[in-house]
């Protein structure tokens, strides 16, 4: 079976963003790094979103959406009380009550103190 990677940084990165077997997908993780201030947004909310956002840049191009996600793994960091509730309204919207499997564990820390957030899923491909 052949395997696909996902890598438009050309190794930059150390990792690709995904893998492609047959028709499964399994990305990176993703925070919300945002690429013109090269840190995370200063509001949780809006760095939750922009982890989504460039989850769905990588799904996008490996040809399927969050719609065909299967499976999600989420690594948050800071109070549990404050991160949680925040996380689950988004990733609610994000899905419009199609909440895939899923499991989410708090961590110390991420690549960087300044992120909250990071999400892997397993997607299909759709044939």
């Amino acid at each position: 079976m052949e395997v696909e990677r996902f890598d438009p940084y050309d190794g930059a990165l150390g990792f690709s963003l995904a893998t492609r077997v047959g028709s499964l997908v399994y990305t990176a993780g993703m925070i919300g790094f945002d690429e013109t201030t090269g840190t995370a947004p200063d509001d949780l909310e809006a760095e939750i979103r922009l982890a989504f956002s460039n989850l769905a840049q990588v799904l996008e191009g490996v040809g399927t959406t969050f719609d065909h996600v299967l499976e999600q793994t989420n690594f948050l960091v800071g109070d549990p009380d404050v991160v949680y509730p925040v996380f689950q309204k988004v990733r609610t919207e994000i899905f419009d009550g199609r909440l895939p499997a899923s499991t989410s564990v708090f961590v110390q820390a991420l690549v960087s103190p300044a992120f909250h957030c990071e999400v892997k899923v397993v997607a299909a491909v759709p044939e």
